[in-house]
């Protein structure tokens, strides 16, 4: 490889190009993520990362994601090892990505004292918008268990912008544009059914949960589904093959849906 040809080649990488082989391989190289950057200086956990989005024109839409583990285990890094395949699905389709932290529960921290910190990081990334290339209007919030009551919080209970505040990213709002929740748990019925209104965020479910999971009941997510409907908030419900929620048709998957579901609710 000569000189010339190398430097393009390094320029490719860099920049997170898709480069094109004389054999016909495409590779495609990402922007790496951002790691570790603090939202808040309120608690130490307060940090996210964050994957730019590759090879798009224009800001991109965001897929923020927040961790399960009931409120008292849990980190952002789980979703990069553990949930790989969504991460990429959604960078395929054009999305940034942010997986976030949250202080857990304490002495000190309650349920809605996590929601807080969970509402200032949306804050937060709406308020990079300019710097991070990404639309501040198009923002879904996806989580399992936990992280899936947290994403539902945020969409349907009052929206923590304060508009009078000295702080520019308090000005903000918390409140995302669809949701996706996954494996929704026992505690549905007493935190997130009460708060949903018609008008509000559409929400995608899936559970693989069996009947019998005393954590994540398939109606749970059946719950939230009925109450959507009924609202007129548009919503779609998957289950997997350990229970009797609808299923995906055959050819395609829930994931595949639920990008497709949320590309369509944000205007895509």
């Amino acid at each position: 490889m000569n000189t010339i040809v190398f430097h393009w080649f390094v320029s490719l990488v860099q920049t997170g190009a898709v480069l094109i082989l004389s054999c016909g391989l495409t590779v495609l190289f990402g922007a790496e993520p951002k790691r570790d950057v603090v939202y808040d200086t309120k608690h130490e956990r307060d940090v996210l990362d964050f994957w730019p989005a590759v090879a798009r024109d224009g800001p991109a839409p965001v897929f923020v994601w927040f961790h399960g583990g009931g409120f008292q285990t849990g980190d952002k890094s789980e979703f990069e090892k553990n949930r790989s395949a969504m991460l990429q699905a959604y960078q395929d389709a054009g999305f940034a990505v942010a997986s976030c932290n949250y202080p857990l529960l304490s002495e000190d921290v309650d349920h809605l004292e996590i929601a807080r910190h969970c509402a200032r990081a949306i804050q937060f990334v709406r308020s990079q918008s300019k710097d991070w290339q990404i639309d501040a209007e198009r923002i879904v919030c996806g989580g399992a268990s936990a992280g899936a009551i947290i994403s539902e919080y945020l969409a349907y209970q009052d929206d923590y912008a304060a508009p009078e505040s000295d702080d520019a990213v308090a000005r903000l709002s918390s409140r995302p544009n669809v949701v996706v929740s996954l494996w929704q748990p026992w505690r549905t019925k007493e935190i997130i059914i009460p708060l949903m209104d018609a008008g509000e965020s559409p929400v995608f479910l899936y559970s693989n949960a069996p009947p019998k999971d005393k954590i994540h009941p398939p109606w749970a997510a059946d719950l939230v589904y009925k109450k959507a409907q009924k609202l007129a908030i548009p919503t779609l419900m998957y289950g997997g093959d350990r229970n009797d929620l609808p299923q995906v048709a055959a050819g395609t998957s829930w994931l595949e849906q639920a990008v497709q579901f949320c590309q369509e609710h944000l205007g895509q």
